[in-house]
């Protein structure tokens, strides 16, 4: 993750259920550049950590190579705001929806 200052955060996780075609269940955390876990304290992010809190990802086939993504968070709506996890997550679905919009022009 890159702040808008240009500092540089790293994440790794962590998937605990994979059902193809249906939903992913994962969970992330704090690291290193090479993915060693770390307290987010040392970035200086107060940040509580919640452990077995994990973020599902559902998918739907709506037909006609249309699939609905429905992303299901581990905090509360008001702490992922206030964190910035909101907003992290949305740029995370903007880099998937394009690049499966290059895919589907590769077509």
């Amino acid at each position: 993750m890159r702040t808008p200052d240009g500092q540089e955060f790293w994440n790794a996780g962590e998937y605990h259920e994979i059902v193809p075609l249906e939903k992913i269940v994962s969970s992330m955390y704090f690291s290193d550049s090479k993915g060693n876990k770390i307290d987010p304290a040392q970035l200086g992010i107060e940040h509580e950590a919640i452990e077995g809190a994990y973020d599902t990802t559902l998918f739907e086939d709506l037909g006609n190579g249309r699939t609905k993504l429905t992303f299901i968070g581990n905090e509360p709506m008001e702490s992922a705001k206030n964190s910035g996890q909101l907003e992290g997550w949305n740029q995370i679905l903007d880099k998937i929806a394009a690049v499966i919009a290059g895919l589907a022009q590769a077509k």
